[in-house]
């Protein structure tokens, strides 16, 4: 009878205490039997508000701890749903170095054997991963699973962009088997969004890691040392093997690419994540041909300007402005607009000849190496530009047609398109110490 008389005045309540008595009915399963006999001794009640309140918390306290335990429940129902719809579409990668053993005469169980992780981008059977987990290797192999059951193939290199770690392969799949990553170029990143990795950590396959979007707009050094901008932080478990796995928001939809982290060997919290919107553009090139469609001069220089110090020990000019060109090869768009490079001689290894100072293309003004990158990125190859130099200190312009970066990796990895396109390209020689991106933290 008290708790009838307590669940009537709880009816009663519920506007002046916020309290839904559906939802309480719900909880406690309260039936419509329950309730006429509530309304039929309404009459007979006559609970004091204090008796009311005593047997009021304990209710509100029960209905509160079921409602957490639905709300857990969802939360881990939703986790599974979302792990069981990707997980066919994130792949197993692991490759072998034998002819590092050939070169240095190690025995097979001394060899390096890598593994990382992939997923699944389009029914053609191509796979995006890193490009530190296959560059240098001589196969790899790639295991994709489908109602459980797993499935191998020797995997085939459609190309590369190193400077976003960024490779795409080829499997020879039925389209069948082929689960496509869910990707919706209009999703947004932003901090405090949940974030769950699927990949293959210390080859432990198809391992799920969640937490949260920790940052964003993060640096990473790509392997060849260039920068990558906009990249993700999250403290979702990302550890060797992991990379080149998705980076998923609560939806399942792809965020980027799991690249490195900050740790020795393992997790520390702090994981990095290319946006797939920094490699889309790059992805829907290698497929389309092969290569990355990327404005380039045809030189090389100097990553920074030297300090003062540098400058005296190496004979360079200290550079206060513009970037230094150390080499113009001969089949290079830069050679047929007039450049030229830094000119050593042979003997002595002493400069004779400092190379042209760049300090502007068109409108844009190149006061260091790393604005070069950022203007490029503004054109596409066999774009003509106005390219500003100096020489002797003295300021010339010459017109240049920007040429495409074709760059190709020391790997015995069959090409996709045959042997005879990957001769066209120039090899992109990364030491293996190189491969991992360095994270470089910064204050702002």
């Amino acid at each position: 009878m008290i708790i009838a008389k307590v669940l009537y005045f709880l009816l009663l309540s519920s506007s002046i205490y916020g309290f839904n008595m559906n939802k309480l009915m719900m909880i406690n399963n309260i039936n419509n039997d329950n309730l006429n006999l509530l309304r039929r001794n309404f009459l007979y009640t006559g609970v004091s508000i204090g008796s009311y309140n005593l047997l009021l918390n304990p209710i509100k306290a029960y209905a509160e701890e079921t409602n957490v335990n639905n709300i857990l429940n969802y939360i881990e129902e939703k986790q599974k749903e979302l792990y069981d719809n990707s997980v066919s579409s994130v792949c197993y990668i692991s490759t072998e170095y034998t002819s590092m053993g050939e070169k240095f005469n190690l025995n097979a169980e001394d060899l390096p054997k890598g593994v990382g992780t992939g997923f699944i981008w389009d029914k053609s059977g191509h796979i995006i991963t890193n490009f530190h987990v296959i560059n240098k290797v001589d196969n790899a192999l790639v295991t994709i699973t489908k109602n459980k059951e797993k499935f191998t193939y020797t995997a085939k290199l459609t190309g590369i962009d190193p400077d976003n770690d960024l490779a795409v392969l080829k499997i020879d799949a039925p389209k069948e088997d082929l689960q496509l990553i869910n990707y919706n170029p209009k999703t947004e990143i932003n901090v405090g969004q949940f974030a769950f990795a699927i990949g293959n950590p210390f080859g432990q396959d198809h391992t799920l890691t969640t937490g949260i979007i920790s940052g964003i707009n993060r640096e990473l050094s790509a392997p060849t040392g260039r920068k990558i901008y906009n990249v993700i932080q999250t403290d979702a478990a990302i550890n060797p093997g992991n990379s080149g796995g998705p980076l998923l928001n609560s939806k399942g939809e792809l965020l980027g690419i799991n690249t490195a982290s900050l740790g020795m060997g393992v997790s520390s919290g702090i994981g990095f994540t290319i946006p797939i919107n920094n490699a889309i553009n790059s992805i829907n090139d290698i497929i389309k041909t092969g290569y990355v469609q990327k404005p380039i001069l045809g030189i090389t220089y100097m990553e920074r300007n030297p300090s003062e110090s540098e400058s005296l020990k190496s004979g360079l000019p200290l550079i206060k402005k513009g970037l230094l060109i150390l080499e113009v090869p001969n089949d290079s768009p830069a050679i047929d607009a007039g450049l030229q490079g830094i000119k050593t001689n042979n003997e002595t290894k002493k400069i004779e000849r400092i190379g042209d100072i760049i300090i502007g293309i068109d409108n844009y003004e190149v006061k260091n190496p790393i604005d070069l990158y950022s203007i490029l990125k503004k054109y596409k190859p066999g774009d003509k530009i106005k390219l500003k130099y100096l020489r002797n200190n003295i300021e010339y312009i010459t017109d240049l047609i920007l040429g495409n970066y074709k760059g190709t990796t020391f790997t015995k990895l069959e090409n996709e398109r045959g042997i005879e396109f990957d001769k066209k390209g120039r090899k992109i020689d990364i030491p293996l110490k190189n491969l991992e991106p360095k994270i470089e933290p910064k204050l702002n």
